[in-house]
């Protein structure tokens, strides 16, 4: 099989096009004919070196979607012809946290697609059957590969999360991603009024698209006063930070007393400074939000798939795209989701 293999930390250029002999599924996996894996922000981060549990040579990506093809020993329930789309990582399903429903935070079984098992960037995978989903038969490839990082993270963080109420402001970093997208319409679905921040103009038309009230175009991000003086002096109810270290400072400033900041992304992977003071006097809440859950990915595809929520897939490429895909991603050229095609690959 023909699949994208990082064998060096570093640029995107170190993404290259390989043949691999084909996976087979081992006990409780099963192997898929990868039709569609998207390029998501952590590849960056995964690519650069910065997750330790990554170690090369390896296959990126866990955005991936495609059918079975052949069930490996001990699997019931799963059938050659199932359409599926993968999770961000595993869970065991038996632990405490598991059990509480927030398997999200599994330590017993908590690898994830593209690190400790090799991901989408490839014609075909395998991967255990605990962390994959069923795609309804009415989504394109493109469309299910990505629902589960971008508006499956946006349900965790939106709903399970921040448990964003009617009438509430909400202001989302980093807005015109992915995730940022689905994070707009699922907030707008829910009754908020969105104030989406992005650091170009050109993302201005897309945001308006997804249904954001506001959108400040800061390419300093430098954004507080602004968001303040949008609403009137009071400040946002509920902050979606999708940007992290590089706006997190700001997005404390832009804050109501009482407000809620979910932290689901750090693009930089960067530390901040902290003034307790700031969270003490207005009783400010610092929610960290992981992965999406299996319930949660269903929960997404069945939103896109009865249409109350329109992915936002940007545009589709060949597998062997994957490091021109990684550099448009890196210098901010993409708004929405970048798809590689690795069937399209020869």
């Amino acid at each position: 099989m023909k699949a994208v293999v990082l064998r060096e930390f570093g640029e995107a250029s170190n993404l290259r096009l390989e043949t691999l002999p084909d996976p087979r599924p081992g006990r409780g996996e099963v192997l898929i004919r990868v039709h569609a894996c998207g390029v998501c922000y952590h590849d960056v981060i995964n690519r650069k070196g910065n997750l330790p549990r990554t170690h090369v040579p390896a296959v990126l990506g866990h955005e991936a979607a495609g059918e079975v093809v052949e069930v490996g020993p001990d699997t019931p329930g799963w059938k050659v012809g199932d359409r599926v789309a993968t999770l961000q990582r595993l869970s065991c399903g038996e632990c405490a946290l598991c059990k509480s429903g927030r398997n999200s935070l599994c330590k017993k079984d908590n690898r994830f697609f593209g690190e400790e098992i090799s991901g989408g960037y490839a014609q075909y995978m395998t991967a255990p059957v605990m962390g994959l989903g069923r795609v309804p038969a009415n989504l394109s490839w493109p469309v299910a590969a990505t629902v589960c990082c971008t508006l499956g993270t946006a349900v965790h963080t939106v709903r399970t999360r921040a448990r964003v109420r009617d009438g509430e402001t909400v202001l989302i970093t980093g807005a015109s991603g992915g995730v940022g997208l689905a994070a707009v319409q699922l907030a707008k679905l829910d009754g908020a009024r969105v104030i989406a921040v992005t650091s170009g103009e050109a993302k201005v038309q897309a945001l308006r698209e997804a249904g954001a009230d506001e959108v400040i175009v800061s390419r300093g991000l430098d954004f507080a006063a602004e968001a303040r003086k949008r609403t009137g002096g009071e400040g946002v109810n509920v902050a979606i930070e999708i940007v992290g270290s590089a706006t997190f400072a700001q997005t404390l400033k832009a804050m109501a007393p009482g407000g809620r900041v979910v932290v689901v992304g750090n693009l930089e992977s960067g530390k901040v400074d902290l003034n307790p003071g700031l969270v003490i006097v207005k009783e400010l809440e610092i929610i960290g939000a992981y992965a999406t859950t299996r319930e949660e990915l269903d929960e997404s595809l069945r939103l896109v798939a009865e249409g109350k929520i329109r992915p936002f897939v940007s545009e589709t490429v060949p597998l062997a795209d994957a490091g021109k895909a990684h550099f448009r991603l890196e210098n901010r050229e993409i708004a929405g989701r970048l798809v590689l095609l690795p069937q399209d690959t020869q």
